[in-house]
């Protein structure tokens, strides 16, 4: 019995210890490395680029009325049509009008014959002062009258108040308006986009440096048209909780830009190194970061080794495909620019290639 033990001992023992041997000898698999979008933090990266969509807008439009009422009898008040400034863009019917101006005129020379007979006669004390100046409110009366006919008389006559376009007309030749009734609008050709801004854009807009503004149309892609900040609302829109900010540019000849029209404009900022309360950072992706527990992380690659660990950083408010970390990243380190979401600490990670 003892020889039957001792003899399964012999041949078990060669067996165990070949095993042990083979994963001894047996190689260590490579940790696999994960493919992602890396990006080193430069001095650049203190710049981004944002972009928000727009709405065109001419720089001046207005509604413009006769002054007084009548037939329309002219009539060149065509959409889209362009007037300078002094153009005639429709006329009523003016023949009442004249006929009330030579009727002042006739009051007019009437009343300053009899002034100017007052004055002869007052000279020889024919008169009395009283029915001189009696005379001279007749004539004065009378001057009165005759401007305001004149003035009806021009007032039959629409011109441009300011060059541009014709936008929109509200009324048609040979129709009957009243005094002050709208008829056409006014567009100016000199244009603007209109954007609404987050409140903590404004918030902060003190605080960072914006240039190469220039807008681009939805309907002509890939043409820039540089832009100035106009103005700005003071006032937040009660539904929305945004800021309306103006932007101007100068529509190319070869484009007719009109009210209504989308676009987006782009431009890039930096924080002011010199701002107060400790504002400036370096721009990231939005993609790098990685939001848990209500709080924002970016991975970053660890020099050498090429593996990820998970970092905590802070970003100013912001909206576009870049924001500005202000804390928790420096210059000269890289991150995960995206793919982040699939990531765990300590994996490692190779440049993504199309």
């Amino acid at each position: 019995m003892i020889r039957h033990f001792k003899l399964i001992g012999l041949v078990t023992a060669p067996l165990f210890f070949a095993q042990a041997c083979g994963e001894i000898e047996q190689p260590q698999k490579a940790q696999a490395e994960r493919p992602a979008k890396l990006l080193k933090l430069d001095e650049a990266s203190t710049k981004a680029s944002n972009s928000f969509p727009a709405t065109i807008r001419s720089v001046r439009s207005t509604d413009l009325a006769f002054q007084v009422g009548g037939q329309i009898t002219t009539w060149r008040a065509l959409g889209g049509r362009y007037f300078r400034k002094g153009d005639v863009i429709a006329a009523l019917d003016p023949r009442s009008f004249r006929n009330a101006v030579t009727q002042a005129e006739a009051q007019y020379r009437n009343a300053n014959s009899e002034y100017q007979r007052a004055l002869r006669l007052i000279k020889e004390d024919a008169i009395s002062r009283s029915v001189v100046e009696g005379r001279l409110a007749q004539r004065q009366v009378a001057q009165a009258s005759l401007d305001s006919a004149r003035k009806s008389l021009a007032d039959t006559t629409l011109r441009a108040p300011f060059s541009g376009f014709v936008g929109q007309t509200y009324v048609e030749q040979f129709q009957n308006v009243q005094p002050q009734a709208p008829v056409v609008k006014l567009q100016s050709n000199a244009v603007e986009a209109i954007v609404n801004v987050p409140g903590s854009f404004v918030l902060n807009s003190n605080k960072i440096r914006y240039f190469n503004t220039y807008v681009e149309l939805d309907a002509a892609p890939n043409r820039r048209f540089p832009a100035t900040f106009r103005e700005a609302t003071g006032l937040a829109d009660q539904s929305t909780q945004t800021f309306e900010g103006r932007f101007t540019f100068q529509a190319p000849r070869d484009l007719v830009v009109l009210t209504g029209m989308t676009a987006t404009l782009y431009y890039d900022y930096e924080l002011d190194g010199s701002a107060q309360d400790g504002i400036s950072g370096l721009s990231i992706p939005l993609s790098a970061i990685v939001t848990n527990d209500g709080k924002k992380y970016v991975w970053v690659v660890t020099p050498v080794k090429g593996t990820v660990s998970q970092r905590e950083v802070e970003v100013a408010d912001g909206v576009g495909e870049n924001v500005i970390a202000t804390s928790g990243l420096k210059v000269g380190e890289t991150i995960v620019a995206a793919g982040g979401a699939y990531l765990r600490k300590g994996d490692k990670v190779r440049p993504w290639k199309n």
